[in-house]
């Protein structure tokens, strides 16, 4: 009973929070920093009707024997997920000669349906109402349609074919699935999943099924982003007990936490939080309908695949990405665990891998020499004639 006091006491001041702050969607259109910004560089769309905003970061001196990268966020956040805090991961790696590219999933950032249910919803991002159709869209789909669209538009800006991948929690857990069932996964050259597993050393996850049944409920009556973002200003006491899943007060710099809540967090979206529940309970990662056991399937795999683990990760521990690991059927791949443990400075937490002042140094580098040394080289990695982007929907 006193934690759902202390639940409602923090919505409550939210919500007066909101009430004197501008548009939430306009705050962050118009911030200094593109950094703290939804991507809007380009939109890649998809077969079922979703532009997403792409940011494209060129490095200074290109290395035309490096495949492009894309880096994809996990569920309920954007892509400022991995620009919020300095010498952040996109800014090493086009300091290494790569292609850069981020984008906002479906639901976040400036990412959202064609047509007018789109232009609808962007009236409605301005306030704490729900979008239309907001939810209704579940992990399969992100792997089915988001991650070809993505590919196409990163072949039209560099001509490349195939791409390196690195993907944060559910940035990285859908991407097994598109491994596994897409006729174009050859597409892409390497994978990097940080926090991303898809089976339980341990289930059920009681904590977590708990919260994730009580946020999809949430979200089905209030914009939990949006409701959310007054936090960058304050941070009420007993936050701290929804803060322990994502990262790790200690190692993370409290202006990382005021820009996660101000510019970085997103709706979840119910169907994805949905078909989390069988996962939490159950140990494998099943598709919406429970028809596909996506970690049965593993064996499939052939892509040169490294897995990052945090040894205070509650969400994807060192156990679980073990057995992740050890069912993929790629030849090549790798764990790096980060931890006092394996001589780090601190035990790192789910976000702790991309937000903790110490990544920068202690994880980023040797993630980079991994997929360094995995890259085709100039003859093979020589770009053709990048074609236009289209600028707009097709009808």
């Amino acid at each position: 009973m006193r934690d759902g006091r202390q639940v409602l006491r923090i919505l409550g001041l939210c919500v007066i929070g909101l009430a004197f702050m501008p548009g939430c969607a306009s705050m962050r259109r118009h911030v200094s920093t593109p950094d703290l910004r939804p991507c809007t560089d380009g939109f890649a769309y998809t077969k079922d009707g979703w532009m997403l905003g792409v940011r494209h970061i060129r490095p200074a001196q290109p290395d035309p024997g490096k495949l492009p990268i894309v880096l994809c966020h996990g569920l309920g956040l954007n892509a400022t997920f991995w620009t919020l805090t300095n010498s952040h991961l996109p800014e090493q790696l086009a300091a290494r000669g790569y292609e850069v590219f981020l984008y906002d999933n479906r639901g976040s950032g400036e990412s959202a349906r064609v047509g007018r249910i789109g232009k609808i919803n962007a009236a409605l991002r301005q306030t704490l109402l729900l979008e239309w159709g907001d939810g209704t869209w579940n992990v399969d789909e992100m792997a089915l349609y988001d991650v070809p669209a993505i590919l196409d538009y990163v072949k039209k800006e560099t001509g490349q074919e195939r791409v390196n991948w690195v993907g944060h929690s559910l940035g990285g857990m859908l991407l097994f699935s598109f491994l596994e069932l897409s006729p174009d996964a050859g597409r892409i050259a390497n994978f990097v999943g940080m926090g991303s597993t898809i089976i339980l050393a341990e289930y059920p996850q009681k904590s977590m099924l708990q919260a994730n049944r009580g946020l999809r409920k949430l979200t089905s009556v209030v914009s939990t982003g949006r409701l959310g973002r007054p936090l960058m200003f304050f941070q009420p006491p007993g936050l701290d007990k929804i803060d322990q899943f994502y990262y790790t007060s200690s190692v993370v710099d409290k202006q990382t936490v005021r820009g996660f809540y101000g510019y970085t967090l997103e709706d979840p979206g119910r169907s994805a939080l949905k078909q989390l529940d069988p996962y939490l309970e159950h140990g494998h990662f099943l598709s919406a309908d429970r028809k596909i056991d996506y970690a049965a399937r593993l064996g499939e795999i052939r892509t040169p695949t490294l897995l990052v683990a945090g040894e205070a990760d509650t969400m994807s521990d060192v156990a679980s990405t073990k057995l992740t690991l050890a069912a993929l059927g790629s030849l090549d791949k790798s764990l790096m665990r980060f931890g006092r443990g394996d001589g780090h400075v601190a035990d790192y937490g789910h976000c702790d891998l991309v937000w903790s002042r110490n990544a920068s140094k202690e994880i980023f580098p040797p993630m980079i020499d991994w997929l360094d040394r995995r890259q085709p080289g100039p003859a093979l990695a020589t770009p053709q004639q990048p074609q236009p982007v289209l600028a707009t929907p097709q009808n």
